[in-house]
């Protein structure tokens, strides 16, 4: 089963980060995948360099954001669509927001749990449901960034709720310190037995985030270093994954 991710170059306006994307879900959907994914905070403009104030970022950039996965979604047809995220307004508070679409409908919304301290600071608040949904694909769980480092949480969805396919639109800023490799991400993927969808942007790709998607067995693929966007594809095989986690509940 083939997959993409989107590891995209955050542009300076709202308006060139949503064209961007589009051209890159569109491009990637001529080698027809079963699942297309995109970053945290892909159309927020710089990404979370000047991330302040989550009510002016989500007034501006939520409703876009939405009608362009909305409308793109319904353009690539029953390819999944996961829409990195979104800082979404919810009875007065602000979450970050991962999306999961087909043909232009909305299946699964999930708000990140762990929240960094910058997105607190300027009113990003902590959601408190993991998500893991059915789909053709295979059990997907949803969580985003900082989720990656909470133990319980990363059991929770991929022990307890069973995902085996799990989507991680990450955004590394300039205080994280510097990753070689996915060591985090490969640990979960062999402990737990799950394919990972790590997917990030340009401008954090030296710092942790950068885009990879990886098997318990090994990193399937990453991004280089090159400051331009890209497109990763590759095949999960489910089968191996099945015999993968049939032998890790046997020991």
């Amino acid at each position: 089963m083939k997959v993409s991710i989107l590891h995209m170059k955050i542009r300076n306006s709202l308006q060139d980060n949503l064209t961007a994307a589009k051209t890159a879900v569109l491009k990637a959907a001529k080698d027809n995948p079963a699942l297309i994914a995109l970053p945290e905070y892909f159309t927020v403009p710089c990404c979370m360099a000047h991330f302040a104030d989550a009510p002016k970022i989500s007034k501006e950039t939520c409703n876009a954001t939405l009608n362009l996965l909305q409308k793109v979604s319904a353009e690539i047809g029953g390819i999944y669509l996961l829409g990195g995220s979104v800082l979404q307004e919810d009875d007065g508070r602000y979450y970050n927001t991962s999306t999961l679409w087909q043909n232009g409908t909305i299946l699964a919304k999930y708000k990140k749990i762990n929240p960094i301290q910058i997105e607190i600071d300027a009113g990003v608040s902590r959601g408190n449901a993991p998500m893991v949904i059915d789909t053709e694909l295979g059990k997907l769980g949803m969580i985003v960034c900082a989720d990656s480092f909470d133990p319980d949480l990363v059991k929770k969805v991929a022990a307890g709720l069973g995902a085996e396919i799990v989507t991680l639109p990450v955004a590394a800023m300039g205080a994280h310190p510097v990753v070689k490799g996915h060591p985090l991400t490969e640990g979960i993927a062999r402990d737990y037995g799950v394919f990972i969808l790590k997917v990030g942007n340009v401008s954090s790709n030296m710092r942790g985030g950068r885009s990879a998607i990886i098997a318990p067995w090994g990193v399937l693929g990453e991004v280089t270093d090159a400051p331009e966007d890209s497109i990763l594809t590759a095949d999960l095989d489910m089968e191996r994954l099945k015999d993968y986690r049939l032998k890790f509940k046997q020991v």
